[in-house]
C-alpha cells in the first residue's frame, strides 16, 4: 500500500511537470500541421484565393482628430478584398478597393475609386496601375510583400516545411506555444500555437516605422473552417504596439484552394528594371520676408524657418526623419553661425511628425500643444532597433514646450504668436503661427491649394478673426505662399466642389460624412 501512494505521488509529478514543459519545436509543428490538414494536404495546396471587407487604422492611429488614447479611430475601409496566393511559385496579389471613412481632401478618396494591386513574384514586388501598366517597386517593398504573404498560416507552416525556413526558441505563453521563425531570406516572424487546437493562432513580426520605431505587428486568426480538407481561418484581426490599436482588420466571404487564378510572374520589362536608390532629400531655401524663410525642395512637406537674435526656429518637421535632417541642415546654412533650437509642431498627424523622432534626437525643443505632450513621450520612448533611426536603441529625453491658447516667442528680431486653432474638426490640438509685423499666417492643413473638395467651411478666417489678425499672405506647411485673397477663392472654390458632390450625393438618397456644406 505504501509503495502504491509513493507510485501515485511520483506519476502525479510527472504529469504537472509535462504539463508545464513546453514541447520541441517538432512536436508543436507537427501538432499544427495535424490540425490545419495534415502533411501531404499542406504540401498539395497550390493556391490560395481569400475574398471578403475590411477596414485599416488611418496613418496607424496617428490620423486621429485628437492625441487622446481614448479618441475615436478613424478608419480607411476596405469595401472590396482580394489576396491571391501561388505557392507552387511563391507569388500573390492583393486587390483592394479603399475608401476614407472620414472627409477629407481627394474627390477618390471620398467616393472610394482607389484600387490598389500590390504584387509579389519571389523577391521582385511590382505594382499595377489603373491602366493595366506594370512599375517595379523597391526592394524594401518586396521584403514588405514577403512577410505579407508568410501572415497566412497555411504559407507559413509551407515555408517552414518545404523552404526549410529555421525555427527556434520555444517557449509557452498562456495557452499558446510560440517559435520564432527565420526564412531563407532572413525574414523573421513569431508564430503562435493554440495549446488546445493546435490550430494556428497568430503570426507578429517587427518592421520599422517613421514615427514609432520598432512597431510589433501581430495578426491573429479567428473562425477556423474547412476547405477541401485544409483549416482555413474566415478573421484577420492585426494589432500592433502603438496603443494596443487594431491595426487591419479583414472579414472573409470565401476561401479558395486550388481554383482558378491569374499568372502572377512579374512582365519581362519589370523584371529587367533595375531598383531605383531613392534619391536624397533636396532643401531649398525661399525668402519669404525678413527673418522669414520657405523650405521645400525635394523629399517631403514644408517647413518655415524663422531667425532670432541667437537662435532658429523652425515650423513643422514633417513627412521623414532623412527630410528632417536635411531641413534642420538647410535652416543652419541658410543662417550661418546660428542653430535650430526648437521647432513648433502643428498638429500630431503622423505625415507632420514623420521628422519628430530626428528632432527628439538631435535635442530640439518641441512646441506644440499641451494636450499632445503624452503622445509625444511615448514617441520619444520607443527604441528603434530592426532598422536604427535618428533615436535607435537608446531612447531619448523629450524637450517639451506646451501651448494652451497663446504662446509668444518673441527678441529684437523677430516675433511670432502661436495660436491654438479654433472651429476645425480636423485636429482638435492644432496650432498655427502668425508674424505680425510681416502680416504672415503659417499653417498646416487649414488649407492647401492642390485639394480638391474643401469641408471645413469658415475654419480659416474663423481663426484670422477669432484672434483678430492682420493677414496679407498664407505661408502653408502644403503649398506654396499665395496672398490671403487667392486663398480664400481657392477655398471657396474647393466648398462649392464638395456641395456639389453632396448634391449629387443626396440625389441618390445618400447621407454621406460632411455633408452639407455651408458657403464660407
Amino acid at each position: 500500500m505504501q509503495k502504491s501512494f509513493i507510485g501515485l505521488i511520483v506519476l502525479s509529478a510527472a504529469v504537472s511537470l509535462s504539463a508545464q514543459t513546453p514541447p520541441s519545436a517538432s512536436q508543436a509543428l507537427d501538432r499544427a500541421v495535424g490540425a490545419l490538414g495534415g502533411r501531404q494536404v499542406i504540401l498539395a495546396v497550390r493556391s490560395i484565393k481569400i475574398e471578403g471587407y475590411g477596414q485599416t487604422a488611418y496613418q496607424n492611429g496617428g490620423g486621429n482628430i485628437s492625441t487622446s488614447p481614448t479618441a475615436p479611430q478613424k478608419w480607411i475601409d476596405i469595401p472590396e478584398y482580394e489576396k491571391i496566393i501561388d505557392l507552387e511559385h511563391w507569388r500573390m496579389r492583393v486587390r483592394q478597393r479603399q475608401r476614407n471613412h472620414f472627409v477629407f481632401a481627394s474627390v477618390d478618396g471620398y467616393l472610394g475609386r482607389n484600387i490598389a494591386t500590390a504584387v509579389l513574384d519571389g523577391d521582385i514586388a511590382y505594382n499595377i496601375g489603373a491602366d493595366g501598366r506594370a512599375t517595379r517597386a523597391s526592394n524594401a517593398t518586396a521584403a514588405a510583400r514577403r512577410i505579407e504573404l508568410l501572415t497566412h498560416p497555411v504559407a507559413l507552416i509551407r515555408a517552414i516545411l518545404d523552404q526549410r525556413a529555421r525555427v527556434s526558441n520555444m517557449r509557452r505563453q498562456g495557452n499558446l506555444d510560440l517559435m520564432d521563425v527565420m526564412t531563407t531570406q532572413n525574414d523573421k516572424l513569431v508564430l503562435a500555437i493554440h495549446r488546445s487546437s493546435g490550430l494556428p493562432a497568430s503570426v507578429s513580426w517587427v518592421a520599422r516605422n517613421e514615427n514609432l520605431g520598432d512597431l510589433t505587428f501581430e495578426m491573429q486568426f479567428t473562425g477556423y473552417l474547412p476547405v477541401k480538407g485544409v483549416m482555413l481561418p474566415n478573421g484577420f484581426n492585426t494589432v500592433i504596439d502603438f496603443r494596443n490599436i487594431s491595426q487591419n482588420k479583414l472579414y472573409i466571404d470565401a476561401n479558395t484552394i486550388d481554383g482558378q487564378i491569374a499568372d502572377l510572374t512579374a512582365p519581362a520589362d519589370v523584371r529587367s528594371a533595375v531598383v531605383a536608390t531613392p534619391a536624397p532629400p533636396v532643401a531649398e531655401a525661399t525668402p519669404v520676408a525678413r527673418g522669414v524663410w520657405l523650405l521645400n525642395g525635394r523629399g517631403g512637406a514644408n517647413s518655415i524657418l524663422f531667425e532670432f537674435t541667437d537662435h532658429l526656429t523652425l515650423f513643422e518637421l514633417p513627412s521623414s526623419q532623412a527630410w528632417a535632417r536635411a531641413l534642420i541642415d538647410k535652416a543652419q546654412a541658410t543662417v550661418p553661425g546660428k542653430r535650430v533650437t526648437e521647432v513648433i509642431i502643428s498638429h500630431h498627424h503622423f505625415d507632420h511628425t514623420g521628422g519628430l523622432r530626428q528632432a527628439i534626437a538631435s535635442g530640439l525643443t518641441i512646441i506644440t500643444h499641451k494636450d499632445s505632450e503624452g503622445l509625444y513621450r511615448e514617441i520619444a520612448a520607443r527604441k528603434s532597433t530592426v532598422d536604427p533611426d535618428a533615436i535607435g536603441a537608446f531612447p531619448k529625453a523629450l524637450k517639451f514646450r506646451g501651448v494652451d491658447d497663446r504662446l509668444q516667442l518673441k527678441d529684437s528680431l523677430m516675433t511670432v504668436d502661436i495660436y491654438h486653432t479654433i472651429s476645425n474638426s480636423h485636429m482638435a490640438e492644432g496650432l498655427f503661427a502668425h508674424v505680425p509685423q510681416e502680416r504672415l499666417l503659417v499653417q498646416g492643413d487649414f488649407f492647401d491649394i492642390s485639394w480638391e473638395i474643401y469641408w471645413w467651411q469658415d475654419t480659416y478666417m474663423d481663426n484670422v478673426r477669432h484672434r483678430n489678425l492682420q493677414v496679407d499672405r498664407d505661408v502653408p506647411v502644403h503649398g506654396r505662399v499665395l496672398p490671403l485673397q487667392e486663398v480664400l477663392d481657392a477655398i471657396r472654390r474647393q466648398t462649392r466642389a464638395a456641395q456639389d458632390l453632396c448634391a449629387k450625393l443626396a440625389a441618390a438618397s445618400s447621407f454621406p460624412p460632411g455633408c452639407p456644406v455651408k458657403t464660407p
